[in-house]
């Protein structure tokens, strides 16, 4: 049996196997996690905020959250540590010297993922206090490509 294409049919279907799985399967689609309010950042272990798994592909992400500063008066800075992974933002920021102060803190990035896998927002207190984070979220956008 011999299946019989028109010229448009024949050129869909060219440029459709043309095009690279993995950035079609992340262009477009958009992910949105919302941090559990009032967790604790401290103690000398890093906090898994938020986290989105995703096919491979190109990818901008962006983290917002609300950090309020712990009630124990810091010999230093209370600092938040933050990885926004793989490979969007690593930041370091001095979220204050005062105690029960809030604060905005954002990160934000573009990277492409070879394979499928996680994206995630994961922080530490860096100075040994206790922050809070009273809100946020996680979003990400699958895009063609990052030049």
């Amino acid at each position: 049996m011999t299946t019989r294409h028109s010229g448009l049919t024949t050129l869909l279907l060219a440029c459709v196997l043309a095009m690279p799985i993995a950035a079609a399967a992340a262009q477009g689609r958009a992910y949105d996690v919302a941090f559990t309010p009032n967790t604790l950042i401290g103690g000398g272990n890093f906090v898994l905020l938020g986290s989105v798994n995703v096919p491979a592909g190109s990818y901008v992400a962006f983290v917002r959250m609300q950090v309020q500063t712990g009630s124990v008066a810091p010999g230093n800075n209370f600092r938040l540590d933050c990885s926004l992974s793989p490979g969007f933002d690593d930041g370091d920021y001095r979220v204050g010297t005062d105690t029960s102060v809030e604060r905005y803190v954002t990160f934000q990035g573009a990277t492409t993922l070879a394979d499928d896998g996680p994206i995630q927002i994961l922080c530490i207190e860096g100075n040994g206090h206790t922050d809070t984070l009273l809100s946020g979220k996680l979003t990400v956008i699958g895009v063609s490509t990052v030049n």
